[in-house]
């Protein structure tokens, strides 16, 4: 209680007489409570010195530079072409710069983490026969850090410094997995530290969770060879879709059109045939293809990478796709 009042008033703990023991547990209290402070902005913080690394490591966050940006386009797109059918145009568009820089960053960051998970059995691997080899844990990430892991070097290197540091080998590992948190490295993460804790052998652990790595890898890899397929059929009925309503553009509603400046000749003219108007059947298909392709990537996404986000690259493509063969092939 004393604490809680010594926090509200903000008072310095030299002006209030305490005990030994109740000023080392203020100052801890402090202390902690500055460090929960400063967490606050560390995303901010980081964003300011690196934005490249940080939208990479967070694209989620991307949405915050790319929504407003679009917004603008759609305002300043819609009071330039309101009233005419370029209004599709600025719909297409503005949806796109929404999702292409999450698509980009997502794709990034995806890519980033395969590669991690790629080498990760080869760097437990050589940790545990360094281990057998009368090494402990610490010296033996600092001599496999000098050693070349791809993508995952940095984060080697990052793990050395941290246990230089006297931060323990199990929260360094934890801290790792909370970098980069993949199923992959955080069963690997989570069986190392249990068996740590355990006091069971630690390099036959690390053997352990190098080989299931391994496998694990080898069975995502099969997993998305196989749905691969998936994929390919999704952009082929796609592309199926695209030509038959391509079609139905170009010949149908065309014929559909003469007939009715024949039909409201003939004096039909208030029956449908004669009210029938290609630009706006022309519209609707346009329409759509559009959803059909961003719907379609979504699904390739899913089906095919097991994320939807990693389907936002199949969704611009099918979409530009869609809009350019409406716009300048028909």
């Amino acid at each position: 209680m004393k604490f809680k009042e010594l926090f509200k008033k903000d008072l310095h703990p030299a002006e209030v007489s305490l005990t030994e023991e109740e000023l080392c547990a203020l100052e801890d209290s402090m202390v902690a409570r500055k460090m929960e402070d400063s967490k606050k902005f560390v995303v901010f913080k980081e964003f300011l010195k690196s934005p490249g690394k940080t939208l990479f490591r967070n694209p989620e966050y991307t949405f915050i530079l790319s929504v407003p940006v679009a917004l603008l386009v759609f305002v300043f797109g819609m009071s330039m072409t309101w009233g005419t059918p370029l209004i599709d145009d600025v719909i297409v568009f503005t949806a796109l710069i929404i999702i292409t820089p999450p698509a980009i960053a997502y794709q990034k960051k995806y890519s980033n983490t395969d590669k991690i998970e790629e080498y990760l059995p080869t760097f437990l691997r050589d940790i545990s026969e360094m281990s057998r080899a009368g090494l402990t844990l610490p010296r033996s990430v600092n001599t496999v850090s000098k050693g070349e892991y791809g993508a995952l070097t940095t984060e080697v290197r990052k793990m050395d410094l941290s246990m230089s540091w006297g931060i323990s080998f199990e929260q360094t590992l934890q801290n790792f997995a909370n970098r980069v948190p993949t199923p992959i490295i955080l069963r690997s993460v989570s069986l190392i530290n249990q068996a740590s804790r355990a006091g069971g052998r630690v390099s036959s652990v690390l053997e352990a969770a190098a080989r299931d790595a391994r496998e694990v890898k080898l069975l995502e890899q099969e997993r998305r060879g196989n749905m691969m397929v998936y994929v390919v059929i999704i952009y082929m009925s796609f592309f199926v879709f695209l030509f038959v309503i391509a079609m139905l553009t170009s010949t149908f509603v065309p014929t559909m059109a003469e007939a009715g400046r024949a039909a409201s000749a003939a004096g039909a003219g208030n029956q449908f045939i004669g009210a029938f108007d290609p630009a706006k059947y022309t519209r609707l298909m346009l329409h759509t293809a559009v959803i059909q392709g961003f719907m379609s990537g979504l699904v390739a996404g899913q089906m095919g990478e097991g994320a939807v986000s990693r389907g936002l690259k199949h969704s611009i493509i099918m979409t530009m796709i869609a809009w350019i063969v409406f716009t300048f092939l028909i």
